[in-house]
């Protein structure tokens, strides 16, 4: 969890998506192991997840990448952050060679990234239209807006210049910082300027400005949202989700979703551990994230709980 002093949006069960269809509700069950080893795909969320709370990936968890590229099991990275948020040290990880970006509206092949291009292979964009009606019926609000497009994530000076006041833990307020294109116009002007434009992002104070952002999303059946910290909230196309993008890699590299599995921390994960063969649920993992999972690790993301759990799996 990454903002302080906020409890979630929603504890018990939600929907993933900020609607009333979710995935099936599972309960945790430690001790479920996959009935086939070694696992063919490992999907992974980021912060919370894989990444220690100084953004640094723990020794544990490449050891565990190194021993599943051994085995010949593919790593992908299914985070919230566009593809500039993900530094070369990331992508180049063991057995990495596909990412899930933006919780799920672009799946990215990161060999063609590395020869130049912009590796999309699969792609379920919010668009300019919708980003730029969402984005006028909030702006009169006290909250930080960003939108990601083109691979990249831009933001309002203005607002930016403020993101520290909404209680953002230090190193996921280092990585925003880091990974932001600030402008000087209004979004809705800018969006007009992008290409494909996949998601926007909100951080609001309080709960009375988070209820009226739903509001304006859920007036749209086209968009939905979900969040990764207490203080936020990240809309998208209906059909964009980091465990419909899951299903949409194991079809395009024929592996059985079965096969898969799935680690994360945030509600903006739940989808995907839902969706996948074994779905784990970090020991750190919000309220409500649990049950959507087969499975908990006994290490939170600070102790390598990915790894571990991974070299269990393995047995590495």
């Amino acid at each position: 969890m990454w903002c302080r002093g906020r409890p979630p949006a929603r504890s018990t069960c939600p929907s993933p998506t900020g609607r009333a269809t979710s995935p099936r509700c599972r309960r945790p069950s430690p001790s479920r192991r996959p009935t086939r080893s070694p696992m063919a795909i490992v999907f992974s969320d980021l912060d919370g997840t894989f990444l220690t709370p100084e953004k640094q990936v723990h020794p544990t968890n490449l050891r565990a990448l190194e021993a599943l590229a051994a085995s010949g099991g593919e790593f992908v990275v299914c985070t919230g952050r566009p593809l500039a948020g993900l530094p070369e040290s990331l992508r180049s990880l063991p057995g990495a060679r596909h990412a899930v970006c933006v919780n799920g509206a672009v799946v990215v092949d990161l060999a063609a990234v590395r020869a130049g291009g912009d590796g999309v292979i699969h792609a379920t964009p919010m668009g300019p239209g919708r980003a730029r009606a969402v984005y006028r019926a909030v702006r009169h609000l006290d909250i930080e807006i960003d939108v990601m497009a083109d691979g990249r994530a831009f933001a309002e000076r203005e607002r930016f210049d403020r993101l520290h006041t909404y209680g953002l833990m230090p190193g996921f307020l280092d990585q925003i910082r880091r990974s932001r294109t600030v402008v000087d116009e209004p979004l809705d002007e800018v969006v007009d300027g992008l290409g494909r434009v996949d998601r926007l992002s909100v951080y609001y104070h309080t709960p009375e400005e988070r209820d009226e952002c739903i509001a304006a999303v859920e007036a749209d059946p086209s968009l939905s949202w979900t969040s990764s910290e207490s203080c936020n909230l990240e809309i998208s196309d209906a059909a964009a989700s980091k465990g419909s993008a899951l299903e949409w890699l194991c079809r395009h590299l024929g592996v059985p979703v079965a096969d898969s599995v799935a680690f994360g921390d945030g509600m903006n994960d739940t989808s995907m551990l839902a969706a996948a063969g074994l779905g784990v649920a970090m020991a750190n993992a919000q309220p409500g994230v649990a049950p959507f999972a087969d499975a908990s690790t006994r290490l939170t993301n600070d102790e390598g709980g990915v790894g571990d759990y991974l070299l269990r799996l393995l047995g590495a």
